[in-house]
């Protein structure tokens, strides 16, 4: 069996900067009976934080043939300032147990993509969803 995760974001998006800020990513899995639910909640939180970190702030860029950013002070990942609110949440199951390492992560950028949508209806397919890619997409909106 797979393991199952559903996402919604909810998110305030400032027209006028383009930032997107998630307040909150409500969770919920179905990866069969839980054996340790304190282990099973930190797996989907730290997989749901890294897809967050990914979906706004994360992103290689190369400058000949080199990685641009070679330090955190340049490349940014999540801050524990930017952590919204998390609602996890498991289904109720009698199937064996299946992995929570990182089911959780894939689904938070399509989440706020989503939200973002049905925030200002823009549609925006590429991570990181910067700021810059929201103002374009806000200025083609017209």
């Amino acid at each position: 069996m797979p393991t199952w995760v559903a996402c919604v974001a909810r998110v305030h998006v400032d027209r006028a900067s383009g930032v997107v800020t998630v307040q909150k990513l409500t969770l919920v899995t179905d990866a069969g009976t839980i054996v340790d639910p304190d282990g099973a909640r930190a797996q989907t939180e730290g997989a749901a934080l890294w897809g967050l970190s990914m979906a706004l702030h994360e992103g290689t860029e190369f400058v000949n043939g080199q990685v641009k950013d070679l330090n955190l002070d340049t490349y940014t990942p999540l801050r524990i300032s930017d952590t919204p609110e998390l609602d996890i949440q498991f289904v109720d199951s009698v199937e064996v147990p299946v992995g929570l390492g990182e089911p959780a992560t894939t689904v938070v950028a399509p989440a706020i993509a989503n939200a973002i949508f049905r925030a200002v209806g823009v549609r925006l397919r590429h991570i990181p969803i910067t700021s810059a890619a929201v103002l374009k997409a806000l200025a083609e909106q017209t």
